[in-house]
């Protein structure tokens, strides 16, 4: 797995790093951090390239990698990576780059790019295969939606990767993953049995039955939910199995999640002017909870089968 790591200036990035870095050390997977700035860097004196810049001076430097030394910062303090005693900035694509590394030598690339959010994270994810993009996001009201836009809604949908949105839960909360048999929940298997390794609370599975679900619609959902319980238990992750009844799923599922939790859900990856009209389950949890939200967008198609392909952890 890769993981880009998206810091800004007005996230609670500490929980943000945090993740980021615990997620690579469990996982052994790669980990970039980046920050987008609006505008080009024309707009803005540029920072000095291709010399050593003492880590003493990062304060006198631009604001952008003030942003990434702070994160730096951080992370040099949770022991993720190896004190600095310079850093090397070079150009890249509308943007620069530097290099931090863990104590066991493996570099952490700091990037800050200069363009639309959302454009500037698809193409990191792009260019480099980034396999989940770990953000903070928080909560904003109907008002604060409308003046402000919804900034966790247009990275769920446009994003090219699967998303750790984080709130209020981290890898020590409890996950509640939710599994109806549909090709959208089937979708979190895969990338669940990657994360399983870091995740540290009980993982409860979830299933909401509809008053008036049909008898095929009743049996690939508890037959989900029950494979997925047992195929949990088998990898050594307990937690219940929840089974409510009633004819609006989020509802329930935020009353299951509470506001410290992790909710795992499939993306649907249907086009926006359904959800618009419609909606789909994981944007209407995504619009109420306080908990953090892992979303898996990848592979489009998963066999129905998957459970047999994962049966070992």
């Amino acid at each position: 797995m890769k993981i880009l790591t998206y810091k800004h200036e007005n996230t609670a990035f500490e929980k943000v790093l945090r993740i980021g870095a615990e997620l690579s050390q469990s996982l052994d997977s790669e980990i970039c951090f980046l920050t987008a700035r609006s505008g080009t860097p024309a707009t803005e004196e540029p920072p000095p390239v291709g010399v050593d810049i003492p880590w003493e001076q990062r304060g006198e430097l631009q604001p952008g990698i003030q942003i990434l030394t702070q994160a730096m910062e951080v992370l040099i303090k949770t022991g993720f990576l190896s004190e600095q005693k310079s850093i090397i900035i070079r150009a890249v694509r509308n943007g620069y780059l530097f290099l931090g590394s863990t104590p066991a030598g493996r570099r952490v690339p700091f990037y800050e790019r200069y363009g639309h959010l959302l454009e500037v994270l698809n193409y990191e994810v792009d260019e480099h295969q980034q396999d989940l993009v770990v953000v903070g996001v928080p909560r904003r009201g109907g008002l604060g939606r409308f003046v402000g836009g919804d900034k966790a809604r247009s990275l769920v949908l446009g994003l090219h990767t699967s998303v750790f949105l984080v709130r209020e839960g981290d890898l020590n909360s409890r996950f509640l993953v939710c599994a109806d048999g549909s090709p959208s929940s089937l979708r979190l298997f895969p990338l669940l049995k990657q994360f399983l390794a870091a995740v540290r609370g009980p993982v409860d599975v979830i299933w909401v039955r509809k008053p008036d679900a049909t008898e095929e619609e009743t049996k690939v959902g508890s037959e989900c939910a029950q494979r997925a319980r047992d195929w949990l238990d088998q990898c050594g992750k307990g937690g219940d199995l929840l089974l409510p009844e009633g004819d609006r799923p989020h509802e329930l599922i935020l009353e299951a999640a509470g506001n410290d939790s992790v909710v795992v859900m499939g993306a649907s990856l249907r086009h926006d002017v359904h959800h618009r009209v419609r909606g789909s389950l994981p944007l209407q949890v995504l619009a109420k909870t306080e908990s953090s939200m892992l979303l898996a967008k990848f592979p489009p198609e998963v066999d129905t089968d998957f459970f047999e392909e994962l049966d070992t952890c």
